[in-house]
């Protein structure tokens, strides 16, 4: 990249699905987003704010999830350590530390998952202008995003904001998707969801950032 951008939270997140539309229908029931079609898929809000695209992946892209970072000086695709990919885009963040605090079915906590902590807080640090900070990687001393140590399941996770784990449970599993509670030693109430289509997110019980 050109410069040292100031990554200070989310723009959105871009899931990739085999179905768009079907997937739309799920977050919409199990989240409450209100999806609009667009050239590009579905465009996903909640309220003013745009928490989601969901799309068909390219040729060169699996399905599943994309963290989208905002405040790079220029738009590009990223593959740290462990094959982990998430994307940069210009613009200032809609979700994070210095946005809104999160509404119920918005992005709330960012999180990597790595073999090698050492390999990805040089790469994520050097990469989007982070510093790291008790564990958790930081900008301009707020947390953006968390960091574990890990053998399994490598890559970076999407934490949505929920007010009730159990209900998004029941709703998920009646349209097809596994729900599995968590623990999480800064989030509380937590729990994986996956949903018809192998993406995988995460949900907490939660009104703020991280």
């Amino acid at each position: 990249m050109p410069a040292r951008p100031a990554v200070r939270g989310l723009r959105r997140v871009d899931l990739l699905s085999p179905e768009p539309m079907a997937a739309a229908f799920f977050y919409r029931d199990v989240l409450d987003w209100s999806p609009v079609p667009t050239h590009v898929g579905l465009d996903c809000w909640v309220g003013n704010r745009r928490c989601a695209i969901i799309r068909k992946p390219r040729a060169d892209e699996r399905a599943g999830v994309r963290l989208v970072f905002a405040g790079a000086p220029m738009d590009c695709s990223l593959a740290g350590p462990d094959n982990a990919l998430a994307q940069v885009t210009k613009g200032r963040a809609q979700h994070g530390p210095q946005a809104p605090q999160p509404r119920p079915g918005e992005p709330c906590w960012a999180e990597l998952a790595t073999t090698d902590t050492g390999r990805a807080d040089a790469f994520w640090t050097d990469t989007l202008g982070w510093t790291v900070d008790d564990g958790s990687y930081a900008s301009a001393g707020r947390a953006i995003a968390g960091r574990t140590e890990t053998s399994d399941l490598a890559g970076w996770l999407c934490y949505f904001a929920v007010t009730d784990l159990d209900e998004v449970a029941g709703l998920a599993a009646e349209r097809g998707g596994e729900a599995e509670r968590i623990s999480h030693p800064d989030l509380g109430k937590t729990m994986l969801l996956t949903d018809t289509w192998g993406a995988r997110i995460g949900l907490a019980e939660t009104t703020t950032w991280g």
